[in-house]
């Protein structure tokens, strides 16, 4: 099964990708929510503050993840569907607005400044 991969306090370690579109941004009607509101809660009170600036950049709404013929792909949305200010990114490679991006087993996506891999089937590729 398909599943992104995160190595930051205010995450879990995977997230599966259970359906063939899942949204991803800071609003908790997401289907992945940076950051994940359990993790961070539990962090101490000026650890979170030192967080905000960072987490602030990663849209309310900022991608789509969905599988399209059997393979997923990221599409940079932003909150408006103008893209996200602090873009999206595979292999450090910025993703056109609204443009789907096939993803394979290993790829590192960017949702801003927040990082994770993208991995199928086998062992994590972090």
């Amino acid at each position: 099964m398909a599943k992104l991969i995160f190595n930051y306090p205010f995450m879990m370690r995977e997230y599966q990708l259970t359906k063939d579109k899942l949204t991803v941004g800071r609003l908790k009607e997401h289907d992945i929510i940076i950051p994940d509101y359990q993790a961070f809660r539990s962090l101490q009170v000026e650890m979170q503050r030192q967080l905000l600036k960072i987490l602030t950049k990663v849209s309310r709404t900022h991608a789509r993840l969905e599988k399209i013929n059997g393979v997923y792909h990221v599409v940079d949305t932003g909150t408006r569907g103008a893209g996200s200010s602090y873009g999206t990114y595979v292999n450090e490679l910025r993703l056109e607005t609204g443009k789907p991006y096939p993803l394979r087993s290993g790829d590192k996506i960017r949702f801003g400044p927040v990082e994770c891999i993208f991995s199928e089937g086998g062992k994590d590729e972090s």
